[in-house]
């Protein structure tokens, strides 16, 4: 009879922690397979190269939402445009990056009818260099450097490519507003509601504080796609937006032109990565300033995919490697005052210097292996695969990725040099100098000293550590028809990854 009801009280609280720990998976963030967040994250745009990139987002809910679009430059993560959408029941919004008049920046241009704040214009908006250029910038100068320790670098071209992420703020119930947004016969009936809801006329500045806009806790059902585009050679390559579900509990609304919300606000601060089939969920610190819950659930220690450089078909592959949450960890070491570290799991920062031994990035090694496709191996011991040029960074050893977002743009010296597909000013070099080897796939792996990061110490769900860095993007191929005009072709496939927690691996 006691050894029943031990057994049986010790069901009971393995039944209540399973419990508790299924909540706790609900209410935590997590990358939604089937597509579907309450953010989105777009892993590459790009206007460079006749390339013009499309952006959709879908709200698959029967409610209304406020979200907010951010479009950030690849190399430190610096806003060049933001502003605030307003979705109705059903509703989708689209629009292009285009090169602006003059060929010196980006430009985003729309003929939707869904609302934003500001109104965009029916000449579009031109994307902007101020949160990386002036004086001051972030408390500090600066000069042209561009907080990234490359001379010349805080012109209006680094707007030409990058990456962004609309994240939804909550869900719209003023009746007013609600009735505002939506469509009658295709068109809102009064937009003039949020602009008016969100700013003065005057001047533009909010007149609602931060999370005091009326709206219900964010809801999610937003997917979207991005499509890069080349009108000219008549190729196009799509993908698909990375979707974080369960991202907030509660109202995140910001006014336009604000930082927030950012990938730093997950409420709570809780994660759950799937691990050979078991939900992993940690908890971090609320309120520091990081986005340690996003992070951890795009953190992988392999990224793996093809490479097609085919010299028949004049193939070219680039791939893109994109660190959205690299921003909040890794400072701008200004030459003199105090020092700053970058914050795990990253391990360099930028510098504010054009004649540095530190200067062109904030560069994090990695480790390269590939292999054709008859199964033949090189690796970074050997002088067939390599980054070119190498950072004369003296704690980093070997190749390194060193922007927020890095094309690895892969080229033969059979066909003197593929040039890039994406003409990314971003790029690293990945120079396949076996002949037998233009066709294959390569592994990246993030498995540095530091590249780590550990949760908190949780009663219910443990302390876990994630080894790597947190990773988005794709690799991008075209194939030419030589034989006849005008027939080019682009396809674009999702990075594959493993993920490295506790000491073991899991895909």
């Amino acid at each position: 009879m006691n050894a029943f009801k031990k057994k049986s009280l010790c069901l009971a609280i393995a039944a209540g922690l399973g419990t508790v720990g299924m909540a706790g998976t609900a209410s935590a963030v997590n990358i939604n397979s089937n597509g579907l967040g309450q953010a989105l994250i777009y892993p590459y745009f790009s206007v460079r190269s006749g390339l013009n990139t499309y952006v959709s987002v879908v709200n698959t809910t029967n409610s209304a939402k406020a979200v907010k679009v951010r479009f950030l430059e690849g190399r430190n993560s610096r806003e060049v445009l933001d502003f605030n959408l307003y979705l109705s029941a059903r509703d989708v919004w689209t629009a292009v990056l285009v090169k602006n008049s003059t060929d010196t920046g980006g430009k985003l241009i729309t003929t939707d009818k869904s609302c934003t704040a500001p109104a965009i214009p029916a000449g579009g908006v031109d994307f902007v260099n101020y949160a990386y250029s002036g004086a001051v910038v972030a408390g500090f100068n600066p000069g042209l450097n561009g907080m990234d320790g490359v001379t010349g670098s805080d012109t209006l071209d680094r707007s030409k490519e990058g990456y962004f992420e609309i994240i939804e703020m909550g869900v719209i119930t003023n009746p007013t507003i609600l009735t505002g947004i939506t469509h009658v016969n295709g068109v809102p009936a009064n937009c003039g509601v949020v602009t008016q809801a969100s700013a003065t006329a005057a001047n533009g500045m909010t007149t609602i504080p931060a999370g005091t806009f009326p709206l219900a806790p964010p809801s999610g059902g937003l997917a979207g796609t991005g499509s890069l585009v080349n009108p000219a050679v008549g190729t196009a390559a799509g993908y698909d937006a990375i979707a974080l579900a369960a991202f907030s509990t509660s109202n995140i609304w910001a006014p336009p032109g604000s930082l927030q919300p950012n990938l730093t606000q997950a409420s709570p601060a809780r994660s759950v990565v799937f691990k050979n089939g078991a939900a992993i969920t940690s908890t971090w610190t609320a309120g520091n300033g990081f986005p340690d819950a996003v992070t951890s659930v795009l953190m992988h220690d392999n990224l793996i995919n093809e490479y097609v450089l085919d010299v028949g078909t004049l193939s070219a592959t680039d791939w893109v490697v994109t660190m959205p949450t690299k921003r909040y960890y890794v400072p701008v070491q200004p030459t003199t005052g105090t020092v700053y570290t970058a914050q795990p799991p990253f391990t360099s920062k930028f510098w504010i210097t054009g004649t540095s031994p530190w200067a062109g990035g904030a560069c994090e090694p990695v480790t390269l292996q590939y292999w054709d496709r008859e199964e033949q191996t090189q690796t970074p011991s050997t002088p067939q695969i390599t980054f070119s040029p190498l950072p004369t960074i003296p704690t980093v050893a070997g190749p390194s990725l060193c922007w927020e977002t890095t094309v690895l743009a892969f080229g033969n010296s059979a066909t003197t040099a593929t040039p890039s597909l994406l003409g990314s000013a971003n790029s690293v070099p990945m120079p396949i100098t076996t002949p037998a080897a233009q066709n294959g796939w390569l592994r990246i792996s993030f498995t540095a000293a530091g590249q780590t990061m550990t949760s908190n110490v949780d009663l219910v769900n443990g302390q876990h550590t994630f080894v790597g860095l947190p990773v988005v993007g794709f690799m991008i191929r075209d194939f030419i028809n030589s034989a006849t005009p005008n027939s080019n072709y682009a396809g674009n496939f999702a990075h594959k990854t493993t993920t490295l927690i506790d000491g073991s691996s899991a895909d």
